[in-house]
């Protein structure tokens, strides 16, 4: 019996530190039949050094190397390069369990399924937290898959804990997609909204073998940058744009959209830059120009309303009137 080839690419960069580990992870999996292309994106430290080592006595690894791009085009520069019929992601400082793969794999072959995904784990350095570790297991369909994405409740919105049917990625690079590889804050929704919105079945299986290990020196703890803020807000308007005709996922993009609006527009601080004042300033704007087509959502909590139109009016008070409602008050 022919084993399916599972593509594993790992886009890398400045992790000389933690490489060796999340390479070591990958290549104990059970399920054995792997090609794994890790992308050094101009890392500046010594983790190509690092990766081309691995290569000289690990033939299932293929390095590549390019200028630093950002890890969409990371990723999707391994998966031109791949050769496997499904295709996974895994983040060069984390780790998986063994048997992530093979039960991954097993699942999308049993369910005639285009995704199989999974729970995942954050390692914090005093705890460990489960999403959600409940042992269901349920099918979608497009529908489904794309309303549990944009809810945010099933499904992660992150590639590293799914398996693709290779069709599903080599559709991003027909240039047919809203795949725009110049996002770097939220880019893994709308890549795996892309993936989803073509995926005619997903399994998910809620076992958590997915491990994201948060560091204090990850990029996620650097300062507030632009993109930060308005990459989020620009996929939001994609999302509209795409869901226009399907009501339920159209109401699921607003409530994606307004909410990095307001995030947006009621940012503050003593020392935010011309940048920033700029892009709360466009974030007013628009939660003015969106408010209205967001009130007559109808399934929208009164809540949500209620704290979008704070934001919108009176966005020094929004920080306390959410307090509010967060404790119950």
């Amino acid at each position: 019996m022919n084993e399916p080839l599972i593509s594993i690419i790992i886009p890398c960069f400045n992790i000389e530190k933690y490489i060796p580990k999340t390479l070591e992870s990958v290549f104990a999996q059970s399920y054995q039949n792997l090609e794994v292309i890790a992308v050094d994106d101009g890392s500046l430290d010594g983790t190509g050094a690092i990766l081309d080592r691995y290569a000289e006595t690990e033939p299932r690894l293929l390095v590549l190397h390019q200028e630093n791009q950002g890890v969409s085009a990371a990723r999707i520069h391994g998966a031109n390069a791949s050769h496997g019929e499904y295709i996974g992601f895994v983040d060069g400082d984390d780790l998986i369990d063994a048997d992530m793969y093979e039960r991954l794999l097993r699942n999308a072959e049993t369910y005639h399924a285009d995704i199989s995904h999974c729970g995942y784990r954050m390692i914090f350095p005093e705890k460990t937290e489960y999403y959600y570790n409940s042992g269901v297991l349920s099918e979608q369909d497009r529908q489904s898959g794309l309303i549990d994405l944009l809810e945010g409740k099933i499904i992660e919105p992150a590639l590293v804990n799914k398996l693709f049917a290779r069709h599903l990625v080599l559709g991003l690079l027909d240039g047919g997609s809203l795949m725009d590889l110049s996002f770097r804050e939220n880019e893994d929704l709308l890549m795996n909204y892309c993936l989803f919105s073509h995926a005619e079945k997903s399994v998910f299986e809620d076992f958590c073998p997915y491990q994201y290990v948060v560091r204090s020196d990850s990029s996620s703890h650097g300062g507030l940058k632009p993109h930060i803020l308005n990459d989020p807000i620009r996929i939001g308007e994609s999302l509209l744009t795409d869901t226009k005709a399907e009501p339920e996922l159209y109401r699921l993009s607003g409530r994606y959209y307004i909410t990095k609006l307001i995030k947006a527009a009621t940012v503050s601080g003593k020392s935010i830059s011309p940048d920033i004042q700029s892009i709360r300033k466009a974030a007013r704007r628009k939660l003015r120009s969106f408010l209205g087509e967001y009130l007559s959502l109808k399934e929208e909590s009164r809540k949500r309303k209620l704290l979008a139109i704070c934001a919108t009016y009176c966005p020094s008070l929004y920080g306390f009137v959410h307090r509010l409602y967060r404790y119950g008050s």
